[in-house]
This record gives C-alpha cells, structure tokens and sequence, in this order.
C-alpha cells in the first residue's frame, strides 16, 4: 500500500505561494516543523518553479491579472505579470543547447551556496574514501602486470605489458590522495567562511554540518589515533538527509 501523501507537502508549498514565492525553504521547514533538506526535495520533487505540478494542488482561487496595488499591474492588460514565464525561457533556453539529463540536474540543484557546497564536500569525501579500495596495497609483494598493447613490427608479433610494484602504487596512491585531501580542505574553508559570513541566515542542519565533518576529516588524515582505515560512519551520517527525504 503506497504512503499515504504528507498534508505537509501542500502547506509547504501554499506558503511558498502565499508568499509570493520568495520564503527561504528554510523559514518554511521551520514553519511546519521539518527539515530544510525535505522541503527542498518537495520543491524539486513537484517542480514548484514550474507552476504544473501543484496548480491544481493549490487552494489558492486564481485570479486573473496582478494583485490590486502590484507594480505588474500597472499597463499590463493582459493581466499577467512580465516575468511569470521567465523560468520556463530559462530552462527552455537549456534544452536547446543541452541534454535533457543535464536539465534535470539543474533544475533539481539547490538554490543555496552553502547547500551546494555541501554537497560538493560529500562527493569528494566519498571519493577519498573509495579510493581507500581500489587503490588499496596488500604489502610489497603485491605486484601487478597488464597487458596495454600488442602489435607486430620487424622482428615478429610483440605484446606490451606494464608492470607495477607494490612501491609504484603506494606512491601514486599516497600522490593522490594527498591532492583529494587537499581539495576537500579547502572545500571545507570555503564552506566554514561562507557560513559564518551569514551565520544569522544558517539554519542548524548546516551549521552542524561542519563541526562533524572537521573532525571526520582529521581521522581521515591520521590525525586521531583511534582511526582506523574502514569508513567511519561519515558516509551513513552524509545519507542522513537523503533518508529523512523518502518521507512524502
């Protein structure tokens, strides 16, 4: 039996409406009692910039022209106001020029800086973190030869191998993740800096979010003795949000 529709869904969107659609998600999540991140999900979810999905969702009776004393009123006897299709041209222009799959993450990216930073920070902790498999050393022995070519020539068939010891991987794995770490770093000063910079307009998920990702970043690097080379839990505490997100 599918879930039956939270009667949050709607009065989220009704107050996004209500206020002419320029309440921050955040102000209305602390509304209606739920997280910043499940409002954000409604709104992509039901394409509230598009004005299709929640129209007729809406108890809003519609009426034709701006409301009495908007500027958009003013010489426009058409009743519309000029940018109401503003968003439609913007993503039009979109689908002109690129695939449809990369229109569908735009149009489902969060609209704040420090959202998209995070989730920027998500990625390449959890790239770190992979790579702690694939490019993982067994010990010094732990050699591997490939084939990369085979062709012929003057003296006969020849095949090409490539041969890494254990020493060769460890060194590029140590390269790399040096580099991973050192974006990630600065990744999480930009984020620490833009957050407190508007601490005030923050919400608490996000102000939370740093704390625990400095300290998940320093067992990374070594930092704490305790920390052991498995993931920490980090990535289950990352998918937090996306679990909190199912609800409808």
């Amino acid at each position: 039996m599918p879930r039956q529709r939270s009667p949050k869904r709607d009065l989220a969107y009704q107050l996004w409406l209500d206020s002419e659609k320029k309440k921050k998600l955040k102000d209305i999540a602390a509304e209606i009692g739920v997280s910043e991140t499940q409002v954000r999900k409604w709104k992509n979810q039901d394409k509230w910039n598009s004005n299709v999905t929640n129209e007729a969702k809406s108890n809003v009776t519609k009426r034709g022209g701006a409301p009495k004393g908007n500027k958009n009123a003013v010489g426009n006897s058409g009743g519309a106001a000029p940018n109401r299709n503003s968003n439609a041209e913007k993503f039009g222009f979109f689908r002109k020029y690129l695939p449809e799959e990369t229109v569908s993450i735009i149009q489902e990216m969060p609209e704040d800086p420090l959202d998209i930073l995070w989730d920027q920070i998500q990625l390449a902790y959890a790239a770190i973190v992979r790579a702690q498999t694939i490019m993982y050393v067994k010990d010094q022995d732990d050699k591997t030869v490939e084939r990369i070519g085979e062709g012929s020539s003057g003296s006969g068939y020849n095949e090409k191998w490539e041969v890494q010891q254990a020493w060769d991987k460890q060194s590029n794995f140590l390269q790399a993740q040096a580099r991973a770490q050192k974006t990630l770093e600065g990744l999480i000063k930009r984020y620490d800096d833009l957050l407190h910079k508007n601490w005030e307009q923050a919400s608490e998920e996000q102000k939370a979010r740093i704390e625990h990702i400095k300290a998940s970043t320093a067992k990374i690097k070594g930092e704490d003795p305790n920390a052991g080379a498995e993931d920490d839990g980090f990535l289950d505490a990352l998918k937090g949000e996306a679990a909190e997100s199912w609800q409808e």
